[in-house]
């Protein structure tokens, strides 16, 4: 008997030991936000205050040495983010998930982003300009860091090596960045399709060019294949373990508006939900410069800044700069091996055309139907890092301009506001016109010139706006009105957040903090409300349900929040209506891959209104359905569908089906899923209102929401001190981090958080101060 307490007590002081032992190891992987770390070849020491959100305020005292300490306090945060980021373009996720994501990197080898990276790092490495050398002091603070700091908990998880990064990788990271936000890929194989199967008469009810009834941004200037090309492209985007950049608002209000008799400045991009989330906030200052900014992972520039002079902010311009073409002819062969883990290496064959890569290749079926993506990405010798670096550290608006002018691609609507009252728009990217009759909604002819005759328009020919009349600027992507007497065919979002936002910044001779902080949050859209009117007209109640469903759809004023009833059915009813007018006019799964394209948002509205429409009638039945019947059938099976799913109608709330889950990657393995998603929270808003949150419709009747403001910025030139923001998680992606996602409940409610920028106050309330000082 005392033996075996013996062997109990020393199994006891073991479990003790490796308990402790684990401990001191998971606390050694947390990010260091207090104490000394070297940093090589240091000019002087740096100081990092951290605040209460682990957003770093870096002090140096000149431009090399704050690059370089960006780059480790980046890296200590986000590495498993950057890593994974820098994969995708080149097609290396094999590499770390195995052969599950083997199509998405045959598929970026063929887009080739990876072989534009290393023309476009080369160049700048032989320029030696202050971009590159900008550039790589960052980078070498995020190597220094891989050297010596703790390995994330990720690498370990997935078997993952560390290893340096490169300007090219920069450029691989912005060029799948650019490529999230094209939308051809998706929508154009489709309405090619709809076009030669159904005929130009259902192409024009769907009213894809919206110039007829929409809200425009005023400038003011000084077939098979088919389908299975997009259900590829569909494929493809949904299967990245990273977020795709979707959309956003923002809006700018000059001295004579603003009720604070200073510029506010408000932008919330739209981008895909993930965690970590996309962006990483720092606030750098030196003796030549400040700013305050939002840096996408391993980026060392920020996409969104502010200082004391100037902000900026972007939103999607939304413009067609993918093209596909048939009828091409490969001019080269490139062939590339993808590695995969615990597999053998894969050597695929990339075939180049004059139009670019031949796509066509990777997917099934299409071998012998060669079609090239001609993209002004891969067309153009790209300035990115210039751009940015310019908007970066801007002297005045002109520089901003300046900056503005140098971006290619993707298409962007850089925003601006300053200290003397200037507020402006800029569509930025390299726009280029085909022939007038020529409808890049559909994949075109290479063998027809008017088709592939094209003239590249300079800047100054782009939409854009400064010192308007009108004392405010805003872009919610949607259309901008026309330009030389054209307008520029793009994909641009449904006018339904362009009239709230122009609406409310109209209601009022002046606009204040607190208005602008209730539009971030506004969740009604008038547009989903005359659609729920007008099925409410056509609808015939035949019980006591349908009677209540309809006077809920009749009396809605469009607001989204998780308590009410009436958006439950009215997005249920707009699924059916769309189902039972298209799925049987389309190929098999072509109907889903509609419903996944930007354009299904901008049509619904002109088609449910149309009662003519040829859509509504029913092609396998004898019989002539009209919009009446259409929507009655939708309404009788929405409601039979929901009393299956919720129970009662007093269950039917918002919230209960529209949900938020922040995703990880290895948040997909069930048992770890608590460890590194974030969430479930039960949400307000929609897809169509300015606190716009999104998600796809499916027969389900869930909703979870894909994406959203992956940040909401209200600067505030009167008083800049107190400017405020808030991250949809937290700042670190280190799930060992207090700072994982301490943010994220005030997100969900609305809530905000001071951007620091007073260094009184900033080391008064430190939660932790790092010093850095040279290794040598």
């Amino acid at each position: 008997m005392r033996a075996v307490k013996k062997i109990f007590l020393t199994l006891l002081v073991v479990v003790f030991i490796l308990a402790i032992a684990f401990t001191f190891y998971l606390s050694g992987l947390k990010p260091t936000y207090d104490g000394q770390l070297q940093l090589p070849n240091l000019s002087s020491e740096v100081k990092v205050h951290f605040d209460n959100h682990a957003i770093p305020h870096i002090y140096a005292e000149n431009t090399m040495d704050a690059y370089k300490a960006l780059g480790y306090v980046h890296a200590q945060e986000r590495l498993f983010q950057m890593e994974l980021m820098r994969r995708i373009a080149p097609g290396r996720l094999s590499e770390m998930f195995g052969k599950d994501l083997l199509e998405t990197d045959k598929f970026f080898k063929t887009v080739g982003i990876h072989r534009m990276a290393k023309e476009e790092a080369a160049r700048l490495k032989s320029s030696n300009s202050i971009e590159f050398q900008l550039a790589q002091s960052y980078l070498d603070g995020v190597n220094y860091f891989i050297k010596n700091g703790p390995t994330p908990v990720e690498f370990t998880l997935l078997g993952l090596d560390k290893s340096e990064y490169t300007i090219e990788d920069i450029y691989n990271v912005m060029g799948y960045i650019s490529f999230s936000f094209a939308q051809a890929q998706k929508s154009d194989p489709i309405v090619t399709a709809i076009a030669k199967n159904l005929g130009p008469e259902y192409v024009a009810d769907l009213d894809l060019a919206g110039h007829g009834k929409t809200e425009m941004i005023r400038n003011y200037p000084q077939n098979a294949t088919m389908e299975k090309l997009s259900a590829k492209a569909d494929e493809i985007m949904n299967s990245l373990p990273a977020p795709t950049w979707i959309g956003s608002n923002s809006w700018v209000v000059n001295p004579t508006k603003s009720a604070t008799g200073a510029v506010i400045f408000a932008n919330d991009p739209h981008m895909g939900f993930s965690q970590p989330c996309v962006w990483f906030e720092a606030h750098v200052v030196t003796p030549e410069w400040e700013r305050y900014g939002y840096h996408a992972a391993l980026f060392p520039f920020a996409l969104l800044l502010h200082n004391r002079n100037y902000a900026i902010g972007l939103t999607m311009f939304e413009n067609d700069d993918i093209d596909f073409y048939y009828n091409v002819e490969p001019t080269a062969t490139i062939k590339e091996e993808i590695k995969i883990k615990d597999a053998d290496p894969v050597t695929i064959e990339v075939q180049i055309s004059e139009f670019g890569p031949i796509v066509s290749d990777v997917i099934d079926g299409l071998e012998d139907k060669p079609i090239a993506m001609w993209w002004t990405y891969l067309q153009t010798e790209q300035e990115s890092m210039e751009a940015i670096h310019l908007l970066n550290h801007a002297k005045n608006m002109d520089d901003v301009r300046k900056g503005a002018s140098k971006i290619k691609a993707p298409g962007l609507n850089v925003m601006y506001g300053d200290k003397d009252g200037n507020i402006a728009w800029w569509a930025s990217a390299k726009l280029h016109l085909l022939g007038d009759n020529v409808d890049r909604n559909l994949v075109l002819n290479a063998k027809d010139s008017t088709h592939t005759n094209f003239r590249w328009l300079d800047f100054t020919e782009n939409p854009q706006a400064e010192n308007t009349p009108w004392n405010y600027v805003y872009s919610t992507n949607n259309q901008p009105d026309s330009i030389r007497g054209g307008y520029y065919p793009g994909y641009y979002a449904p006018e339904d957040r362009a009239l709230r936002i122009t609406s409310l910044l109209e209601s009022k001779e002046k606009i204040s903090v607190d208005d602008y902080k209730a539009f971030f949050l506004d969740n009604t859209s008038t547009v989903s409300a005359k659609i729920a009117h007008e099925f409410a007209r056509q609808i015939e109640p035949q019980n006591e349900l349908q009677k209540e469903a309809k006077e809920l759809l009749a009396n809605w004023d469009g607001s989204h929040s998780r308590e009410s009833k009436a958006p439950v059915i009215y997005q249920k009813i707009i699924y059916h209506s769309l189902k039972l007018a298209m799925e049987n006019k389309l190929d098999s799964g072509q109907f889903e891959g509609w419903l996944n394209t930007h354009l299904m948002k901008r049509t619904f509205d002109p088609l449910f209104h149309n009662d003519s429409s040829k859509w509504w009638d029913d092609l396998k039945t004898e019989a002539k359905e009209t919009r009446k019947q259409v929507f009655n059938k939708a309404f009788v099976v929405s409601l039979e569908e929901l009393t299956a799913q919720l129970g009662d109608v007093k269950k039917w709330k918002w919230g209960n089906v529209h949900t938020l889950e922040h995703p990880h990657p290895i948040g997909k393995v069930e048992m770890l899923r608590e460890y590194f998603n974030v969430g479930t929270f039960k949400m307000d808003a929609s897809d169509a209102v300015l606190n716009k949150l999104s998600f796809v419709r499916t027969s389900t009747g869930l909703y979870p929401i894909t994406s959203g403001p992956s940040t909401r910025r209200l600067i505030n030139f009167a008083d800049i001190e107190n400017s405020q923001s808030i991250l949809p998680t937290g700042q670190s992606g280190n799930p060992l981090s207090d700072y994982y996602d301490d943010q994220a409940e005030f997100y969900t409610k609305g809530k905000w958080r001071k951007m620091m920028m007073n260094k009184e106050e900033i080391e008064q309330k430190a939660m932790g101060t790092v010093i850095f000082k040279s290794e040598n």
